[in-house]
This record gives C-alpha cells, structure tokens and sequence, in this order.
C-alpha cells in the first residue's frame, strides 16, 4: 500500500463568468504522506478555498486526478464520493458551524451514527476526543454556553470522529484572538500527530505555517 495519503496530478478548476473562464486552478500537483502535516498558504483570493473543496470532494474538478489512498475519486460516482468523503476525510472550517440545540457531546455522536456506528461507542469515542482536547466537562454544554476556542475545539474533535485519514483544515483559528488561536493550533497539531493521521491546513498565520512539517503556496492558481 502507498505512504500517500493524497495525490494532486494537474489539478484544473475552472468557472464562467459572463461569458469569460476564470482559471482558479491551474494544474496542480501535491502529494502528501501518512503522518504529514502540510501548511497551504497564499493571499486572499488565491484559490485556496477552492483547492480544499476539490480535495474535500465537495466540487469536481475541470481537469486533473484526485487520488485519496490510492483511490482515484475523479472516477467515482457521487454516492462513491460521498461515502468517501465521511469516513476518509475530516473538515474544520474557520467558524465552527456546530449543530446549536445539541451538546458538544452530541454534535460529535452525530456524524459517527449517521456512518452506521453504534450509539454507544459513538458516544465512547466522543467522550475521548473531548477528553484529549480538554473539554471532558463541558459535553453537556451546548455551544452558545462555549467561548470560541472551545467551540473550535469541538469542531475539531467532531472532524476526528470517524477516524479520517486526512483532515482538512481551512483557516481553522481565524476566527480566534492570538493567544487562544496558539492554544487552538497546538491542541490541532498535538492530536493529529498522536492518531497519525495527516492533516492539510490552510492559515494566513505564517507563524503557526512554521510549526508544520512543509509548506506549499498557492500563487497565481499555481502551488510553489
């Protein structure tokens, strides 16, 4: 089997407006292993919103492979994308879009019974990933009763539930004030680092870039 978590072969996205194509991407290449934690940086308005989209296998590509585990999802139908996307992919966006009449608990139990596994190790599972991010007692909480580093916590701990080979990561402490953006960002890096899983994570914060394992650039629709 492949070290490769993730394959990018000449990558292309493209949209219409008004008649004219905007190259948003343009041939991409990127691979990343087991294990890896790889920062994306690049200014506002550099495709990287749209890279994580292609490889969260929420939009399809307009040329190029996506290959996940060796897997080319460029092939698949949408229920094959789908199915994939639960349980080999995580996501952590800059807000934390938690679920507001569950508790933390339960908005991490969720997407693990939506995948089929029982409720009661769905809510073991749980129990331990708030454990490991320092919310063992604040489950019961809903996220109205959480401070916005614990509610990106949570969304955090969520994105790990089904065990996911990759997590996918777009400005995950953007929303947060310097020190509770560290605080965040160690708790991120930490766990992924102890599960083993790799982790692609898009931040305008070239200080927490430098804490990764690489970084790669996207300028121009083109990474460097």
């Amino acid at each position: 089997m492949s070290d490769l978590v993730l394959k990018l072969s000449g990558l292309e996205r493209e949209f219409k407006q008004g008649g004219e194509t905007l190259k948003v991407l343009k041939g991409i290449d990127l691979e990343i292993g087991k294990g890896e934690i790889v920062a994306l940086v690049g200014q506002s308005g550099a495709g990287k919103s749209t890279l994580l989209h292609q490889i969260g296998l929420l939009d399809r590509p307009s040329a190029g492979t996506i290959e996940i585990e060796g897997q080319d999802t460029t092939k698949m139908n949408d229920k094959q994308r789908t199915i994939l996307r639960r349980t080999a992919l995580g996501f952590v966006y800059q807000f934390h879009y938690l679920q507001p009449d569950f508790s933390a608990r339960e908005n991490i139990v969720i997407p693990q019974m939506i995948t089929g596994r029982d409720k009661k190790l769905s809510g073991e599972r749980a129990d331990k990933l708030l454990g490991a991010m320092g919310l063992a007692d604040r489950a019961a909480h809903r996220p109205a009763r959480l401070s916005g580093g614990e509610q990106q916590r949570v969304a955090i701990a969520r994105a790990l539930a089904n065990k996911p080979h990759l997590i996918l990561a777009d400005e995950p402490t953007g929303n947060l004030d310097p020190e509770t953006a560290d605080l965040v960002f160690s708790m991120l890096v930490k766990i992924v680092r102890k599960t083993g899983i790799s982790a692609l994570i898009a931040t305008h914060n070239l200080e927490l870039a430098d804490k990764m394992d690489r970084i790669v650039e996207l300028r121009d629709g083109t990474l460097l």
